[in-house]
């Protein structure tokens, strides 16, 4: 049985660390997805030296957070063993979770530095029509987000515009 527990944990950590590295190739960047808003940028007329210093900075901030994202998928593969011992070890599970927080937190000062930056580099036109565009809000306050009928993230039929309510027979908050 320890044997398996073993095997299982050691395919648990390879399994991991090999979808996290595959998972973030060339998506880090400035909104709260990681990822660029093409027709945003597109949107701001960048002049070829702006768009090679963003690329720039895009790379820079890429390169400081890789490293990062694999050591917090280790720290989390190393506290979803700490959980799947039969005697837990409070000290070591607070341990490793502060120690997840930490590295967070420099991914959260990498991508901060990284915005302040690109905005550095915009004229006040381009900065007007950046905060026009809704950018730095995230993913999270995006038109569309939710569950429920219509267009956008979540579920449901074309997924959702935020429906709540009994008319969204789809929705898996009204299931029970």
């Amino acid at each position: 049985m320890k044997k398996i527990s073993i095997i299982a944990a050691v395919l648990l950590v390879v399994a991991t660390a090999t979808l996290a590295m595959a998972g973030r190739h060339g998506r880090t960047g400035f909104d709260g997805n990681r990822q660029m808003n093409p027709s945003v940028i597109a949107a701001l007329d960048l002049t070829n030296e702006q768009t090679e210093k963003v690329q720039a900075l895009h790379d820079s901030a890429a390169k400081i957070t890789t490293p990062i994202r694999a050591q917090i998928v280790t720290k989390r593969t190393e506290m979803k063993l700490l959980w799947m011992q039969t005697t837990l070890d409070a000290d070591k599970i607070k341990a490793t979770q502060k120690e997840i927080q930490a590295l967070m937190v420099q991914i959260r000062d990498t991508r901060t530095d990284t915005r302040i930056a690109f905005r550095n580099l915009l004229t006040p036109e381009q900065t007007s029509k950046l905060i026009a565009s809704g950018f730095g809000k995230g993913s999270y306050h995006k038109k569309g987000g939710g569950y429920g009928k219509g267009k956008g993230g979540g579920y449901g039929k074309e997924q959702g515009r935020g429906c709540w309510g009994s008319q969204c027979g789809e929705c898996p908050r009204n299931r029970q």
